[in-house]
Formats: C-alpha cells, sequence, structure tokens
C-alpha cells in the first residue's frame, strides 16, 4: 500500500464482508483506495435491509496481505498485534473503530498506538484488556466433562477467546483428546491425534456422561462444599474473583444459578 495517503472521506454507504479476518482487510484496503470511510462494516450474516447504499466487499487474499504487510511498515508490529485482538473481542462496531485507528495510524505513525487516552486509542485497548482478563479467567474456569474418552466443556464468553487459549490447553492436554465449545461465537475448539483446530459450529449435543464421571463431578462438588468455611463466606469477593456470569458452566456453583422449577 506504498504511496497510498489514507485520508478518507465520510460516506453514507455501508461495506459487507464475511466475517473473516481477511475479509475486514479487504474492506481496509477497499476504504483507502476508494477514499471513502463507510458508515458501517457488518458482517453478512448480520447486516440487515436498508435505504443505504451497500457495497459488498469481496475476501482477496492478495489485498489482504498487502494490508497486513503494511502495518508494520507503516505503522508498527504493535498495530498488527492490536487490530487482531480486538477484531475477536465483542466491542461494538468493532470494524468501523479499527478502520479510523489504522487510517489515523498511516498518517500517524506508531505513535498512535501509546496515545491511551485519544478517543480512536481508548475504546480499542479498553476491548483488548477486556479480551485478554476473559481469555486468563478462563483458562481456570472450564471445566471437562469425560464423555465416550474425551473431554468436553462448554464456554459462554462475550468475546472470542478460542485462538487466545488454544496453546494453554494444548500443552495441560496433550495426551488428550478434547473439545471445547464456544456456544457464544458458535466454534470449537478440537484437539485430537496431536492437532489443534477451530471450527465453526452451530450447535453441539453431547452424549450422556458416564456412571463414572457422574461419581467424580459428585466428589468435585463435595470437595468444593466441604473445603467452604461457612463463618467466612463472602459472595461479593467470590462474585470479584468468579465472575457470577461463567457459574451456568462451572459444575461446582452451576446449581446457584440454574432457574428452579415451577411451583418450588
Amino acid at each position: 500500500m506504498s504511496g497510498v495517503k489514507p485520508l478518507a472521506v465520510p460516506a453514507d454507504i455501508i461495506y459487507t464482508y464475511d466475517g473473516s479476518f481477511d475479509g475486514f482487510l479487504c474492506c481496509v484496503f477497499e476504504s483507502v483506495y476508494s477514499g471513502v470511510l463507510p458508515l458501517d462494516i457488518l458482517c453478512e450474516e448480520d447486516a440487515a435491509p436498508t435505504l443505504m447504499e451497500v457495497r459488498p466487499i469481496a475476501t482477496d487474499p492478495v489485498k489482504a496481505g498487502r494490508v497486513r504487510a503494511s502495518m508494520p511498515h507503516k505503522i508498527s508490529a504493535r498495530a498488527l498485534e492490536l487490530l487482531k485482538t480486538v477484531f475477536c473481542s465483542c466491542l461494538a462496531q468493532k470494524e468501523l473503530r479499527l478502520l479510523e485507528f489504522l487510517l489515523r495510524g498511516y498518517r500517524e505513525g506508531g505513535k498512535l498506538c501509546y496515545k491511551l487516552g485519544d478517543m480512536v486509542m481508548a475504546p480499542l485497548l479498553n476491548a483488548e484488556k477486556h479480551l485478554l482478563r476473559e481469555s486468563h479467567l478462563h483458562m481456570g474456569f472450564v471445566r471437562f466433562s469425560d464423555v465416550g474418552g474425551a473431554l468436553v466443556a462448554v464456554i459462554t464468553p462475550k468475546n472470542y477467546i478460542l485462538p487466545f487459549i488454544a496453546e494453554h490447553f494444548v500443552l495441560r492436554y496433550d495426551r488428550e483428546q478434547f473439545m471445547i465449545f464456544d456456544k457464544t461465537n458458535k466454534a470449537a475448539l478440537v484437539y485430537q491425534e496431536g492437532k489443534a483446530e477451530i471450527l465453526r459450529i452451530e450447535h453441539v449435543e453431547f452424549p450422556e456422561i458416564s456412571v463414572g464421571e457422574v461419581r467424580y463431578q459428585a466428589l468435585w462438588k463435595r470437595f468444593y462444599d466441604t473445603i467452604a468455611i461457612e463463618g467466612r463466606q463472602n459472595p461479593r469477593c467470590r462474585m470479584t474473583h468468579m465472575p457470577k456470569r461463567y457459574w451456568e458452566n462451572m459444575l461446582e456453583v452451576s446449581d446457584l444459578v440454574r432457574p428452579k422449577k415451577d411451583g418450588l
């Protein structure tokens, strides 16, 4: 992307793309070379009917590669790192915010990445922090069950954290076969025969757990309840270290959030 001055003019136009990272980079390419700052950038699946002009952006590996290669050279390696992380976040209008960041970065250089209070940078840095914290928490919050000789778990994170926790679990369970299903983002980390892969999956129905697994779960629940000191219970402190939104997938506390049956 050498020789291009990325000065984009706002326009009443919406870009749509296939939802992939390369697809988003092609939206960046289109904006830079057309000189247009779109009103929004939407995944094709999320785009609602509108009276505004909609421009579908096709994914082109060559264009995506040029944008990716330009970032460390024109801005900084930190810019590419931030872009990859925030793209996986749950930040509202993340594509448009990232495009605005890149357009400024191409003009100002890497110094933009360190303007912590900047109106463009602050939301991106907060989104990055939120994702990385959620990834860290899930390294301790994931609860596996033994199903047919394989370990399975369900998580419901706000961010798309599977790429950030994959290495941790592969190294920890390198002799096992396991699946972590992200119910929120419809994806699964699958590890078998020494290979890890993240797959897009709409829904998963796991077989019933074995009698042995039921016993192990009962033992774990009893252990958790036994070591608790009743006189020192502090619900607020527990929710600080173990946010309640994750409890539904954690065996030891899942019964505390399950809705009561009618009449009980």
